[in-house]
């Protein structure tokens, strides 16, 4: 009798491993399938976010035109204003890309390097194929906005540099004093 309720015993314990097994084989593969969803997903949201920047700097590129056109002006107050939404949009933007890396820390894992290259590299060409296009407009985007930016830096200073000249308050880096 012993005999018979030990292999009865195995048999439900066989029969338990079995059906756990099973559970663990359907859940690994309800939290893969999870896991792809969650990844489309980001990958979903790291593109809506990178047409988001791509908008956002063609907001600053505006603006910065704008600016230069104040400057050229002479317009003080325009350029005061100009300047708060500059610093406004660059704000949004670098916030933007924070949310950007963890999306992409998220992708990569800690010891990936968490940057888009990176996770183009790694994905199949249909889905890597629009992001590397969003990669290279961002990229021109923000070339052109850094081109605005010292551009406009350079006529305001020299702008500055001329008033004070003007109002005899110029200073001389080589002056003897």
């Amino acid at each position: 009798m012993s005999a018979l309720l030990t292999a009865s015993k195995a048999g439900k314990a066989k029969a338990a491993t079995q059906g756990a097994a099973s559970t663990l084989t359907a859940d690994g593969a309800r939290q893969r399938a999870h896991a792809i969803g969650s990844a489309a997903e980001m990958i979903r949201q790291l593109h809506a976010g990178l047409t988001e920047d791509l908008q956002g700097y063609g907001a600053l590129r505006e603006l910065l035109q704008r600016q230069f056109h104040a400057a050229l002006s002479h317009q003080a107050e325009a350029i005061s204003e100009l300047s708060s939404a500059i610093l406004t949009q660059a704000a949004e933007l670098d916030a933007q890309r924070a949310r950007r890396r963890e999306l992409l820390v998220a992708l990569l894992g800690r010891q990936a390097r968490p940057d888009l290259r990176t996770l183009i590299e790694k994905l199949p060409d249909t889905s890597a194929a629009p992001l590397a296009a969003l990669r290279r407009a961002l990229d021109q985007a923000l070339s052109e906005c850094k081109a605005l930016n010292l551009r406009n830096a350079q006529l305001i200073s020299e702008q500055q540099a001329l008033m004070q000249q003007l109002l005899g308050r110029e200073e001389h880096v080589y002056e003897q004093r």
